[in-house]
């Protein structure tokens, strides 16, 4: 079953709030990879979808978008941000919602290391058609436009939350490197990234939704850790100063055979 975090209400409030959302060329490297298979762009299903940042660009594209997560806070932050998507709660390894052959495309945005491989392939190659698309990516460590400031949060990612992050956190930091998907054929793609140029308290607020943040929080409730990584970024960058920070996409790609 699905590895169940991110669910009490102020943390999905946090994620909705501060996760950085994906750029416009990593729905149009999906959409470009579905064209070669002829997908008419009727259905997509978003699984793991969260608050739905990566569920609402594929609305441009597909008739039918539909988000799907195993968290029923997640969902609840979804539905208020975005009223004119389809938002269900379910895990990715049962999609008995959907009918066998029904669906053009399947995304999953930094998700797959939560759930059982196996049985979410078995789910994805049943309701995909033939020709029909599994898009699976994610981003990886963010990169600061400073080295003292890149080293101060590498610090706290590292060293702080070294004991509160999952041990599936390392796919993310591989950058998927050890998966496969179930379609002969299936291509990578690591030549995009997200950039934001965000100010220290935006950054922060990101700091916060991380899941390692807020398990560190139930064991030291009163702890000033991260007020003292702000203030040292605030150091760095006075005066309202902007930062930019990167994070590398990576993106898996597979088709399923048309015969």
């Amino acid at each position: 079953m699905s590895i169940r975090l991110f669910e009490s209400s102020d943390h999905a409030k946090y994620y909705a709030q501060f996760r950085p959302d994906y750029p416009d060329t990593v729905v149009k490297s999906i959409v470009d990879y579905c064209k070669l298979s002829n997908n008419d762009f009727d259905t997509a299903i978003d699984i793991g979808c969260g608050t739905g940042q990566s569920t609402y660009s594929l609305k441009t594209y597909f008739k039918n978008v539909i988000g799907v997560d195993v968290s029923e806070k997640q969902i609840e932050q979804a539905k208020l941000k975005y009223h004119d998507i389809k938002f269900t709660v379910g895990p990715a390894e049962d999609l008995s919602f959907l009918e066998s052959g029904s669906v053009n495309l399947i995304t999953t945005a930094q998700a797959l290391h939560w759930m059982n491989h196996e049985a979410f392939y078995e789910e994805v190659d049943r309701v995909l058609r033939p020709g029909g698309v599994l898009a699976v990516y994610g981003y990886g460590i963010p990169v600061e436009n400073k080295k003292e400031a890149h080293n101060l949060v590498s610090h706290f990612y590292s060293q702080t939350l070294s004991e509160y992050w999952s041990k599936e956190r390392k796919f993310i930091e591989q950058h998927y490197q050890s998966f496969h998907l179930p379609y002969d054929g299936w291509i990578r793609n690591d030549e995009l990234e997200i950039v934001k140029n965000w100010s220290v308290d935006q950054y922060t607020g990101y700091i916060t939704s991380w899941s390692a943040w807020q398990k560190y929080l139930k064991s030291y409730p009163e702890s000033k850790d991260l007020q003292t990584l702000h203030e040292q970024l605030l150091s760095l960058y006075p005066n309202d100063e902007i930062m930019t920070i990167r994070w590398p996409i990576f993106m898996l790609l597979g088709t399923k055979p048309t015969a």
